[in-house]
């Protein structure tokens, strides 16, 4: 299968996940006019818009983020909806969900790509997105979805390479 077909698999396939776990969803068919992600998801008052990414290697990289996207979901997010995310497929079909301001900060501060520990590490793991979104929980991925600490976090890395968590 081509790029094209296996990602626009990934997409029905996440829809229908969201759909099982009782979200309100609605899947973009037609990419070909350029909207800014894949799937509006809504669920006990909060609504979401994500991005579907497969990847074929065993790293993400973050040129696949595009503008249209960040200032979709920036704008998205404006307007008094959730975070915008991006949720990303590794071969053995491993998903993991990032915030889009979490990519775009690590863009700016030189990161180029994101291997699926990285992607576990400064993400979750989509079933911990299903039931830890809210951040009913003080945790400790909660902490670094702050964007305040994690911009804070993240300015303290060189070179465009990651650190380890606090």
């Amino acid at each position: 299968m081509n790029n094209k077909v296996v990602g626009t698999k990934f997409e029905r396939e996440f829809a229908e996940m969201l759909a099982k776990h009782r979200f309100w969803v609605h899947l973009f068919q037609d990419n070909k006019n350029g909207q800014p992600c894949d799937i509006v998801a809504a669920y006990g008052g909060h609504t979401y818009l994500i991005d579907c990414k497969n990847c074929e290697k065993d790293y993400f990289l973050l040129s696949r983020m595009e503008e249209n996207q960040y200032n979709a979901m920036e704008l998205f997010k404006r307007m008094g909806n959730e975070d915008g995310w991006f949720a990303i497929q590794f071969s053995g079909g491993d998903i993991y969900m990032l915030p889009y301001w979490k990519i775009k900060m690590m863009q700016e501060h030189g990161v180029k790509r994101l291997s699926k520990q990285e992607c576990k590490l400064y993400g979750m793991v989509f079933i911990q997105w299903l039931y830890d979104f809210d951040c009913g929980r003080m945790s400790l991925s909660c902490q670094m979805n702050d964007r305040r600490i994690f911009k804070n976090w993240l300015g303290k890395c060189m070179d465009g390479k990651l650190c380890r968590l606090p």
